[in-house]
């Protein structure tokens, strides 16, 4: 889950952050439509396209391995690389535009007019200005992904043959192992309870407006 948050939240902000700086242009509509794709294709659909395209001979691209069953005693690139950035898609793409949208109401904003009319360069008024504050509603969409992070694995963890979080429950579930299934319910809310937490204490810190009222 570590490495899925590391690869999706600064790609799904680079890519949400340069659409919405430019609202309307050709970089726009094409970030913006790659975004939309990567929500719109399920996890088991990215699965097999990379496995298919990545990790056989068919296309003859034998990168990185289709299962990542040794993945836990032989932690390397080749073997996670596939399960990653399969769960990173698709959250990406929601955060991207989530981010796309803030960025683009602030670009507009008085004070980034003021900043520009003032001769601040371009890119110091969007990193020191426009993309400080469009992050700040970004925060808590950004935790809310871990309680979702949950559910993706479940599929992933299936088709890549990884014993983790999701391939437990599925056990458990098969065996009707019942005291197994609460146990992994009971970590789930946790996780979701905390998140929940961090998000609206975390929110309170990064908005000034709300610290003071």
């Amino acid at each position: 889950m570590f490495f899925v948050m590391v690869v999706m939240v600064p790609g799904a902000l680079i890519i949400g952050g340069l659409a919405g700086m430019r609202e309307g242009s050709r970089t726009d509509r094409t970030l913006s439509t790659v975004s939309i794709v990567t929500t719109a294709t399920p996890e088991y659909v990215s699965a097999v396209v990379f496995i298919a395209v990545f990790a056989t001979a068919t296309f003859g691209m034998h990168w990185f391995k289709g299962t990542a069953t040794s993945a836990m005693e032989d932690a390397t690139f080749e073997n996670f690389f596939l399960p990653v950035i399969t769960i990173a898609l698709y959250g990406m793409g929601y955060i991207a535009q989530m981010t796309r949208a803030s960025m683009t109401e602030v670009m507009t904003a008085q004070y980034i007019r003021t900043a520009r009319f003032k001769g601040v360069s371009f890119p110091k008024t969007v990193l020191r200005h426009a993309l400080r504050n469009a992050l700040i509603a970004r925060f808590t969409v950004i935790m809310l992904q871990f309680p979702w992070l949950l559910n993706g694995v479940v599929i992933v963890e299936i088709l890549f043959n990884y014993k983790g979080f999701g391939w437990v429950l599925v056990q458990a579930a098969g065996n009707n192992d019942i005291e197994l299934l609460l146990g992994v319910a009971i970590v789930s809310v946790f996780v979701v309870l905390v998140t929940q937490l961090i998000s609206d204490i975390g929110y309170i810190f990064l908005n000034p407006r709300i610290r003071i009222s």
